[in-house]
């Protein structure tokens, strides 16, 4: 992949900045991440006159994802890691509960309403942050990788392998996926309810098989999950 170059679109009274890369893909994808950043990838060679008119007319659609981001984001509030504070988990609440560790052994557990932190230092807000991203992690590759076989079935008469997933910390993206046939997914989904991170793991699957935002691709989705544009917005508007 080539370096990102930034650009500017102008479609009418408004400029479009995007950033363009060229890739081995075959067909050129318009990406509009949540933060409202639009990116492009194009084929190699690919004429900057037709990526423009292509960009042009997606215009109106590239302002109405921006629009619809701006309304919703999924930026989680400052924590400070002490007790009382609230965190989310599979969509529900629970209550922070750090403790001090007597025998040096640290851990997380949860019950019906705390999320227990137990710490060689209870008032060291980074530790405490550490043994809590980890633990959500751990969750996060369980419940990631069951949801993943749910769902894989749905789209096993198109002939393709079960993705590898990465779990990674994103600021600007829910998940993507590769051509290398790994699926990355954001950490924060472990906190929103399953049936959103059932969209996003259907929506990388597809992408699996449609690998840009074409029609083909939505026609897609929506055969193997009817409704999903109430679950993705749902999903950008939801409160952590």
């Amino acid at each position: 992949m080539s370096q990102s170059i930034p650009h500017v679109l102008e479609y009418g009274q408004t400029c479009i900045e995007y950033q363009l890369a060229y890739t081995g893909r075959e067909t050129l994808a318009i990406h509009v991440h949540p933060d409202t950043q639009v990116t492009v990838e194009a084929p190699m060679g690919s004429d900057f006159t037709e990526i423009e008119r292509r960009l042009w007319k997606r215009a109106a659609w590239i302002l109405r994802q921006q629009c619809s981001f701006r309304r919703y984001s999924f930026d989680i509030p400052p924590r400070q890691y002490v007790s009382g504070e609230t965190h989310r988990y599979l969509g529900r609440q629970y209550q922070l509960k750090v403790i001090q560790s007597e025998d040096g052994k640290e851990f997380v557990k949860m019950d019906r309403e705390h999320i227990l932190v137990c710490a060689k230092d209870k008032n060291d807000p980074v530790r405490v942050k550490k043994l809590l991203i980890d633990w959500y992690r751990l969750q996060a590759k369980k419940v990631f990788s069951e949801r993943l076989k749910v769902w894989i079935p749905h789209l096993e008469h198109y002939n393709i392998k079960q993705p590898k997933i990465l779990i990674r910390e994103m600021r600007s993206r829910w998940g993507s996926y590769s051509a290398t046939g790994k699926m990355t997914l954001n950490l924060k989904l472990i906190m929103v309810p399953k049936q959103f991170i059932d969209y996003l793991i259907v929506h990388e699957c597809c992408h699996m098989i449609e690998h840009n935002h074409s029609q083909a691709f939505y026609t897609l989705i929506s055969k193997v999950m009817p409704g999903w544009e109430e679950q993705r917005k749902k999903l950008n508007g939801f409160e952590f």
